[in-house]
C-alpha cells in the first residue's frame, strides 16, 4: 500500500489543488458570469471542468488504485456530457435543468467517497 499512498493525487495537497481545487473554482464562477461572457461559454466551462475532473480521477485510478476514483471519474464524465446536452438545449429537463445535472453530479461524486470506510481506500 506504500507506492499507492505515494502516487495518489487526491491525497497531496498541491495535484489535489490542480487536479480538482481549480476546476472547481471554475465551476462555481460560472455563477457570476451571466451577462459577463456570452451564454454560450458557460455550459462550455462547466462540461470542461467536469471533464477535467473525471479524466483526473480516471488518471488517479489507473495510477494509485484509489476506490472512489473508479466511480467518480465516470461520475464527472458523465456530468460533462450531461452539462453539455442540457446546456445546449439538446435535452430538457426544465428551467433549472443545468442546476440539477451539475448538483446531481456533484452529489454522486462526493457519495463516492463512502465506498472506502467500506471496503477500503485502495483496490488490491
Amino acid at each position: 500500500m506504500v507506492d499507492a499512498t505515494k502516487n495518489d493525487h487526491a491525497a497531496k495537497p498541491l495535484p489535489f489543488s490542480w487536479s480538482w481545487g481549480l476546476p472547481l473554482a471554475i465551476l462555481f464562477s460560472t455563477n457570476f458570469m451571466s451577462g459577463v461572457v456570452p451564454q454560450t461559454i458557460i455550459p462550455m466551462m462547466m462540461s470542461g471542468s467536469f471533464f477535467w475532473m473525471g479524466l483526473a480521477c480516471v488518471l488517479n485510478a489507473r495510477r494509485c488504485r484509489r476506490r472512489h476514483c473508479y466511480y467518480s471519474g465516470p461520475v464527472f464524465i458523465a456530468g460533462g456530457a450531461g452539462v453539455l446536452l442540457v446546456g445546449f438545449e439538446i435535452v430538457s429537463i426544465g428551467a433549472d435543468g443545468l442546476i440539477i445535472v451539475v448538483w446531481g453530479t456533484l452529489v454522486l461524486a462526493l457519495l463516492t467517497y463512502l465506498t472506502e470506510p467500506i471496503f477500503g481506500k485502495y483496490v488490491n
